[in-house]
């Protein structure tokens, strides 16, 4: 199944609730004038809206703007649309006559918001922590004929974070944490609030350092769905050069045996994530430790074990020795691809096929599909006119205004049918 395929399987509910609430406001807005009607499914930062205007004047486009004030500034988004003989646009079917997507879209106006750039902190600050106001407005002959206000609650809500130092995990006993300083910050949990009272599978989070959707993002995503997730930093701790090993596999051993032992954790379905360069990590310790890891999803990466330099740098250090890793250099064909099929529970992979940062991401996901061999639970994603970062949490303006109008839609579909997958496949692992 194509990732646009799933992304509109995905917002057909939305969808049919939106023509539900059109029909039943048809009259009462023709009758006041024009205006906004907004089909929700939660104010979250990241839940889908569909967006449509109601009563407006046929035969005259309409401009309909959205703008929101930001930490670093403002953001705006604009599109076009030609006004049908019932006065009505909904933007989930009507095609756009200039707009940052070519294709319809619901919530097209809230992703490709567009405004200065901002460092990763801000990133996180924003669109994690932050809440947003966003202001719309659709204009017909010059005149604004409609205003409406949209509020979207922070990806955070819903949650709560804390550090794992090293003495929560020399607690355990875990002879793999002995050697870490008890005051040392080792992870960070993220979990959902209230706390469910049923086990849930639980989610490590390697977090990579090549951009797009950090362990902040994906953690709160996953946390604000009901699951439990820590994040695992694997790359630039202070003083280190980008892209050095950070990780070794006794600190996860460690991580993961205390990750275990929470409450609320089934310690049967733990699952790894891993995007970008992380990719290789996360699935290296599902086909590692697979008497322990239940699944794994990953994207945008190597399905082997590559250093990080063609001089050998490598990923993972385990008893203080680096861990033989593959010549980033050699081709595909000529690298050993990591033993997915040891992998017992639900393996989640996917690639955009216009990903720039590495090119031959598809290439990588169809050879990691072909050594797991076909497994029931299993879902490969080749998300067609996608871009590299296809996991940051959907209707998030990162990352796309840079890119062209058909390949910044395709990554937002992508998004979309990506995280349909990670909380699926989440949900189906609940134990009775």
């Amino acid at each position: 199944m194509t990732g646009r395929r799933l992304a509109r399987l995905l917002r057909t509910a939305a969808v049919a609730a939106a023509v539900a609430l059109a029909a039943s406001s048809c009259s009462a807005a023709t009758v006041g004038g024009p205006r906004f009607v907004f089909s929700r499914f939660g104010d979250g930062m990241t839940q889908p809206v569909g967006i449509q205007l109601t009563g407006l004047e046929p035969g005259h486009p309409v401009v309909v703007a959205a703008r929101a004030h930001t930490s670093a500034g403002w953001y705006d988004a604009q599109a076009v649309y030609a006004v049908p003989p019932d006065g009505h646009v909904r933007l989930w079917s009507e095609e756009p006559v200039v707009a940052p997507y070519p294709r319809p879209d619901g919530s097209g106006l809230l992703w490709s918001l567009a405004g200065p750039p901002m460092s990763q902190q801000q990133l996180e600050g924003q669109w994690v922590f932050g809440s947003l106001d966003v202001r719309f407005t659709a204009e017909q002959d010059g005149r604004v004929v409609a205003s409406a206000p949209l509020h979207r609650a922070p990806l955070a809500a819903g949650t709560s974070d804390r550090d794992v130092l090293g003495s929560d995990l020399i607690a355990t006993g875990d002879p793999e944490a002995s050697q870490i300083a008890p005051a040392a910050r080792v992870a960070g949990l993220v979990e959902s609030v209230p706390t469910p009272v049923d086990l849930r599978p639980g989610v490590i989070v390697i977090d990579g350092d090549d951009g797009g959707a950090s362990g902040a993002f994906v953690a709160r995503m996953i946390a604000s769905a009901g699951f439990p997730a820590v994040v695992l930093p694997a790359f630039v701790p202070a003083g280190r050069i980008p892209g050095s090993a950070a990780l070794s596999v006794e600190t996860f051993d460690a991580v993961l045996s205390w990750f275990a032992t929470l409450p609320i954790v089934d310690e049967d379905r733990i699952f790894v994530y891993g995007t970008g360069r992380a990719s290789s990590l996360a699935l290296w310790f599902a086909a590692n430790d697979p008497s322990r890891i239940h699944g794994a999803f990953a994207a945008s990466g190597a399905t082997a074990l590559q250093c990080t330099s063609a001089s050998g740098s490598p990923l993972l250090i385990q008893y203080g020795r680096a861990l033989p890793c593959a010549n980033p250099e050699r081709t595909i064909a000529d690298t050993d691809i990591l033993p997915l099929q040891r992998i017992p529970g639900p393996l989640v992979l996917a690639c955009g096929t216009a990903d720039r940062l590495l090119p031959t991401a598809c290439d990588w996901t169809r050879a990691g599909q072909a050594a797991r061999g076909s497994v029931d639970g299993d879902a490969f994603l080749y998300i067609d006119g996608a871009g590299h970062d296809i996991t940051t949490p959907p209707l998030l303006p990162i990352g796309l205004s840079e890119q062209s109008p058909g390949t910044a839609q395709a990554t937002e579909d992508g998004r979309a049918a990506f995280w349909a997958l990670v909380v699926g496949k989440l949900a189906g692992a609940i134990r009775p």
